[in-house]
């Protein structure tokens, strides 16, 4: 496994508190992480003395002018000149940065210390080493029903793929959509295949610790995610890692396209999902994506489009017929609105379904989503 070594070095006590709190994010078996306080001198002689240099040096000081130029000199005769250095510091003054910059630093901060932006720092040593396939999925409109149909999807393609392999769903949406979808009192999600060996909707508690099927794992978003929606594009880059080592197929709902934006999932994903409603306004917004955001980072190939709801032509529908015409180069799937259950607590605890009409066609289109993708 590829490592990252991460080191964090402060002149203060109120920065090292901040650097702190910022390592709690870096928390997996991949990353290294060193700490230290004290004066320039002192750093330096701690990082003279390491065996291993930083991939990452980040350095946070209340100096300003000649005197974090004369700390930075200082660290720059130790470094390593393989380690990317990140400078905190409250100087402001443009010909201080310039220099900094003249020095070598990879980047220049003030404080107090930016905790995404340490993030988007380090997701470039991200470790994409795993076996397993990554599936990006967001939708371009809200409430469309695309999380639900994201999460049939993993979960169909667990049961497809036989016990002996895993898959994940991440809920990578700051508003924890697939999250709340797994509270037992309002169970209104999963479909129910023939095939499934569970007669209830889930198995597992708020915390989601299991699902429906046993080698389907679900991963919450995270509190942090839920709290500072602002680090949404690279929090889950930082845990991906060591879910695509341990997975066949890891899925991450992104919510809305927006959280996804410049994220570099895109990147070194193998399939993007994207999800809207079959409308001039819908596919409009999907055919900006794909032009002006996926396409420049050469994912086309990658698309998968959901039209949520689809298959209909009406004046305020488009035909999927219209549809492919539109957007000839990306694979259009026609998923129908999520049949309407009535639920009933059942004297065991479990909830038991009862569709108000058929499900084939919802079911069949999972199934055929799921089966594109895993061969």
């Amino acid at each position: 496994m590829k490592i990252t070594r991460l080191g964090f070095y402060s002149t203060t006590e109120n920065i090292r508190s901040q650097f702190v709190s910022a390592a709690e994010a870096f928390s997996q078996s991949w990353y290294v992480k060193d700490q230290a306080c004290g004066t320039a001198e002192t750093l330096a002689a701690f990082i003279t003395d390491k065996k291993d240099p930083d991939h990452l040096l980040f350095f946070g000081t209340e100096a300003t002018g000649e005197n974090l130029l004369a700390e930075l000199n200082q660290l720059a005769n130790v470094c390593s000149p393989d380690s990317e250095v990140y400078v905190f510091s409250p100087e402001r003054d443009v010909f201080i940065y310039r220099e900094i910059m003249n020095m070598g630093a990879a980047g220049f901060e003030g404080l107090p210390i930016d905790i995404d932006y340490i993030a988007q720092s380090t997701s470039k040593f991200l470790n994409t080493e795993g076996s397993g396939k990554l599936i990006v999925g967001a939708s371009t409109l809200a409430g469309v029903g695309f999380s639900t149909a994201f999460l049939n999807i993993a979960s169909r393609c667990a049961y497809k793929i036989g016990a002996q392999n895993t898959v994940s769903l991440i809920d990578g949406d700051y508003t924890g959509g697939i999250t709340n979808l797994f509270v037992p009192q309002n169970p209104k999600t999963f479909v129910q295949f023939e095939e499934a060996s569970t007669s209830d909707i889930f198995k597992g508690s708020v915390k989601c610790e299991n699902t429906r099927h046993d080698n389907f794992q679900l991963f919450p978003a995270p509190a942090k995610l839920l709290n500072n929606k602002k680090i949404s594009n690279t929090f889950l880059e930082i845990g991906l890692p060591e879910v695509t080592q341990k997975s066949e197929y890891t899925f991450v709902d992104f919510g809305l396209f927006d959280n996804l934006w410049g994220c570099q999932a895109i990147e070194f994903c193998d399939q993007i999902l994207l999800g809207t409603r079959p409308t001039l306004n819908g596919i409009r917004i999907i055919r900006e994506v794909i032009q002006n955001v996926i396409d420049t980072q050469g994912a086309v190939e990658k698309i998968s489009c959901l039209i949520i709801g689809g298959g209909r032509a009406s004046k305020s529908e488009l035909s999927l017929k219209k549809i492919k015409d539109i957007m000839p180069n990306v694979a259009i799937y026609d998923v129908p609105d999520m049949p309407s259950y009535i639920f009933s607590n059942e004297s065991d605890g479990k909830v038991k379904l009862q569709s108000k009409r058929p499900k084939n066609k919802y079911e069949k289109s999972i199934d055929k989503i799921s089966s594109s993708l895993i061969g």
